[in-house]
């Protein structure tokens, strides 16, 4: 083989290793999901070490496809411990073992990554390195305290208020993934409107509710 041919092999190699995505990625693990039960540790096993955007991403999962209350409440606990660990600057954040070890059975994990797909693949479509002054984003202390709020947008139980700040989360994951800063900046965006309206939601409720007490004899 002559040298030319050598290099156009390592080109085109180089230009698959680069095309797999993170859902390429999540779709080899669907195909052979290990065991009878799937832990969180395996998920983030299986998406490699891809960037904090990994972690994020196998956390807020469940925010994007239609699972059972239990199954989402499994993620609630890691993603508020790591946001937290971010929050308060700690570098190289991880989590513990009997959290990772936290599992679902098989079908119910092939059932929430199923669902997860199609919004996943239709994100990473318009994602692409670009406008790095927002790709680096991840690194400013500040970051850390976003996510944290973020997460508890996520996981308490309001009406309505769950879906805008789980697609902002994945979109940032992905977005941190790709280093595509125009989608961290749009998920910037996204946050702050989900914060708002989780505010104005919150607020909302509690008048009702006072307004019942004072209805009440």
């Amino acid at each position: 083989m002559s040298a030319s041919d050598e290099l156009a092999l390592s080109s085109i190699a180089a230009e698959d290793m680069v095309e797999e995505r993170t859902s390429d990625v999540l779709a080899a693990f669907r195909a052979n999901l290990p065991g009878e039960r799937v832990s969180l540790g395996d998920l983030i096993q299986a998406l490699g070490d891809r960037s904090l955007g990994t972690i994020l991403l196998a956390l807020s999962l469940p925010t994007v496809a239609p699972v059972p209350l239990g199954v989402s409440c499994l993620f609630d606990l890691p993603i508020l411990l790591y946001s937290a660990q971010m929050a308060f600057g700690r570098r190289g954040a991880a989590l513990p073992d009997w959290l990772l070890h936290r599992s679902v059975s098989r079908k119910m994990a092939g059932r929430m990554i199923d669902a997860a797909m199609p919004r996943l693949t239709g994100i990473e479509r318009m994602l692409k390195p670009r406008v790095s002054r927002f790709a680096d984003i991840d690194r400013e202390r500040w970051f850390g305290f976003l996510i944290l709020l973020l997460s508890l947008t996520c996981v308490v139980p309001l009406p309505l208020t769950g879906w805008l700040p789980g697609f902002a989360l994945v979109l940032l994951s992905l977005g941190l993934i790709e280093r595509d800063g125009a989608a961290i900046a749009v998920s910037l965006a996204l946050t702050v409107a989900a914060l708002v309206f989780f505010v104005v939601v919150l607020s909302g409720l509690s008048y009702a509710g006072q307004e019942l007490l004072a209805l009440t004899p």
